[in-house]
């Protein structure tokens, strides 16, 4: 599961992986990861820190579309059941309802 963090960078920092990011063809946001993921492996060669696992940005936009399809699905299935709760306690209340007898119809 992905984590969203937030963090403040200096203006000079920025624009390096800026122009990092853009010699790489990539957006902003991968190219931090994959300079933190760079940097977290050079730590681990040095036997700072333990190595990750590679990450697949395509795959990972895959699963995320797929996500949102399904978020999609839930959201018309959802809808479609209250539909249908609707026109059921329309139903149950219509057949709850007796005409009524006597000298007037």
């Amino acid at each position: 599961m992905a984590l969203r963090l937030s963090f403040t960078l200096d203006s000079a920092l920025a624009e390096r992986i800026d122009q990092f990011a853009k010699k790489q063809e990539l957006d902003r946001n991968e190219a931090v990861l994959l300079l933190i993921e760079h940097g977290l492996d050079q730590a681990a060669d040095a036997g700072v820190v333990e190595p990750i696992r590679d990450r697949d940005f395509k795959k990972e936009a895959r699963m995320q579309k797929n996500i949102d399809s399904i978020t999609g699905g839930l959201d018309d299935l959802r809808k479609e059941v209250r539909s249908m709760h609707h026109l059921l306690n329309l139903s149950l209340n219509a057949e709850k309802k007796t005409p009524r007898r006597g000298l007037f119809k």
